[in-house]
């Protein structure tokens, strides 16, 4: 009689086999690498967003500086807007206007080979300033939060002496470390400019 041989059949032991030990360790060096990512990518995102906050309310605070001086009619006679930030601090906003090229306030970059021209110097000490033309801004927070000081400068440039002005305005974060570059709230001020015209 012949006997047929069969194939053989894989132990329970073969069938059961997991893992090995090197295998896990290396999933978890993946996982680990891949979870350290996503952090780095969550906290880069949240301090973005903090500094385009940042940036956001000092170019608004530079934009409402220009338009309460835009709004004002040269010929109004009207000298200084009051103002109140949000710690109740009131300041006045001084809307006369100086002679070309260096206008009134705060000292304009005058070098033409500089990439800030005609913007506001930062450099200027603030109490080198002409008063009224500079204010320490604080915003308002959410119930708890921290408020931030604005370092807002202007400076008023008479084009025409009865209907023109160049206003020109900058805002930064002035907080302790918003000044050091690669600091967690470094930001670069704002400078915009507007004209402020006569009203009919």
């Amino acid at each position: 009689m012949k006997l047929i041989q069969q194939d053989k059949m894989p132990t329970t032991r073969n069938r059961e086999r997991g893992m090995s030990l090197i295998e896990l360790m290396i999933s978890m060096l993946v996982l680990a690498i891949g979870l350290a990512a996503i952090t780095i990518l969550i906290t880069t995102a949240i301090g973005t967003n903090n500094r385009n906050s940042k940036d956001t309310t000092s170019t608004m605070l530079a934009q409402m500086v220009i338009e309460e001086i835009a709004a004002q009619d040269p010929n109004s006679g009207v000298v200084n807007i009051p103002i109140t930030d949000c710690a109740g601090n009131a300041f006045n906003i001084n809307v006369t206007g100086g002679a070309s090229p260096n206008g009134a306030g705060a000292t304009l970059v005058t070098n033409t080979g500089s990439s800030s021209y005609g913007a506001i110097d930062q450099t200027q000490a603030v109490a080198a300033i002409t008063a009224g033309y500079q204010m320490n801004y604080v915003d308002c927070s959410a119930a708890g939060g921290t408020k931030n000081t604005y370092d807002v400068r202007w400076n008023v440039m008479t084009i025409n002496a009865t209907n023109t002005r160049l206003i020109t305005s900058s805002a930064r974060l002035s907080n302790s470390s918003s000044g050091l570059l690669g600091g967690p709230l470094f930001n670069l001020p704002v400078n915009l400019r507007g004209i402020g015209g006569h009203t009919q």
